[in-house]
């Protein structure tokens, strides 16, 4: 009978320590998934303003933690030329007129950008002013904002 006095003691940290590491593991998960669904809306924006953004497809985008940016844009129209007059991406602008003929890629400066933190999520809309062959003035809204990190 005496050997059996010290079980429940036993039993009781063994399942102490299954609990603390449960807890352990949940804390460090919730802490990596933000982390991993700021990846996402980046990916999901990348992939809007790659594929179905239209006329004008915006390949790569970049703002640094001084507050400049570049944007590689694209006409994707079988027409041109399509000029840009005016890009205002959330803080940043561009007032430079730029030709684009079909298909054709330039990269833009942008300005006066909101500076942030090297790696730090950015999440702007972006307002691109054109002008259409037929000199028709028109604007292009993303219906999904730009979202990247700062370089």
């Amino acid at each position: 009978m005496g050997m059996f006095r010290g079980q429940g003691a036993t039993e009781y940290l063994v399942l102490l320590a299954v609990v603390l590491i449960v807890a352990l593991v949940s804390v460090a998960l919730l802490g990596f998934f933000p982390g991993m669904a700021s990846d996402a809306r980046i990916s999901q924006s990348q992939s809007y303003w790659r594929g179905q953004a239209r006329p004008f497809s915006i390949l790569e985008n970049s703002i640094t933690a001084a507050g400049a940016g570049t944007l590689v844009l694209q006409n994707v129209e079988a027409n041109g030329p399509y000029t840009i007059t005016a890009i205002a991406a959330g803080a940043c602008t561009n007032a430079t007129s730029t030709a684009f003929a079909a298909g054709e890629t330039k990269t833009m400066t942008l300005a006066s950008c909101t500076a942030g933190t090297a790696g730090a999520v950015y999440d702007i809309s972006v307002n691109i002013t054109y002008t259409t062959p037929n000199s028709v003035s028109s604007k292009q809204y993303g219906t999904k904002n730009l979202i990247g990190k700062y370089v």
